[in-house]
């Protein structure tokens, strides 16, 4: 099983942030599980894995985001210490085009930020990402090659799957 990419949707070219923030509102969504927010997610982690999803660099980020207000805009560096952790450069308007951008509902990523939304989406149970997270981190996965990067999933995913007991099995042996 590969992983989905997210569609993102970028900023046009003197659009406003509150139109772009209710053209990604307004966006009919895949909602891909995949993408959903997981039990214990952090902003900084759930940010980070939707980054990745779209295969965007910071800079890239900064690039798309260049033309809106400083509330709005993220810097790189902005968004390195947003997916670390530090929430000092938080807020709804630019969580939302964060969200619009990276193609996912707003109202998961103002979930995650803790945030009051209408719709509220129960998180999927959480899966050790430590592994998968470090990896990430250290190997750029668009610099390897396709055959590479099918290879890898397809281990990740084996592994995840042994560690996976189901809740009877666990029971059966209690």
């Amino acid at each position: 099983m590969t992983l989905k990419k997210l569609e993102m949707l970028r900023p046009t070219i003197g659009e406003s942030v509150d139109a772009y923030i209710a053209r990604g509102n307004s966006r009919e969504l895949e909602y891909v599980v995949e993408f959903t927010p997981q039990e214990g997610d952090s902003l900084g982690e759930y940010l980070l894995r939707l980054r990745l999803a779209n295969s965007l660099t910071p800079q890239s980020v900064q690039e798309f985001l260049v033309g809106f207000p400083n509330d709005a805009a993220v810097t790189r560096s902005e968004l390195a210490q947003l997916e670390s952790g530090y929430p000092e450069f938080v807020n709804e308007k630019r969580l939302r085009i964060l969200a619009t951008l990276y193609g996912v509902p707003q109202e998961w990523v103002l979930q995650v930020a803790q945030y009051h939304v209408e719709r509220y989406t129960p998180p999927i149970p959480a899966t050790d990402n430590s592994f998968a997270m470090l990896n990430t981190r250290a190997v750029p996965l668009n610099s390897l090659d396709p055959e590479a990067r099918q290879t890898l999933q397809e281990i990740f995913n084996e592994i995840i799957g042994a560690m996976q007991v189901p809740d009877s099995e666990s029971r059966d042996n209690t």
